[in-house]
């Protein structure tokens, strides 16, 4: 499951040339057992930070933006309710207008 959680600019106002933000989405995977949370958590890091030589493995495009940098802004680790395994992970984009 996917959620913004929120975001915040530095900068002129967002949406002028020279604006950034830091955009952050929450990830919470789903599984029935542990070791399944865990291979979807570790999954959804590598989608996110995995880079190569020539930068991220996986692009992020936005129209009218550029991606300048991502991390992983929180890491909760597994939790179990009723027998529901979740995994909460956040992770902050960095993007400028193109301008």
């Amino acid at each position: 499951m996917l959620y913004p959680v929120g975001s915040t600019s530095d900068g002129p106002p967002f949406g002028d040339a020279s604006a950034d933000a830091r955009i952050v989405y929450q990830v919470t995977s789903v599984a029935t057992t542990a070791e399944q949370v865990e291979w979807m958590a570790d999954k959804v890091r590598a989608g996110m930070l995995a880079r190569t030589t020539l930068g991220y493995t996986y692009s992020i495009n936005a129209t009218g933006y550029m991606v300048m940098s991502r991390e992983l802004d929180k890491e909760e680790g597994v939790t179990v309710a009723s027998g529901v395994y979740s995994y909460v992970q956040r992770f902050a984009i960095e993007v400028t207008t193109l301008g």
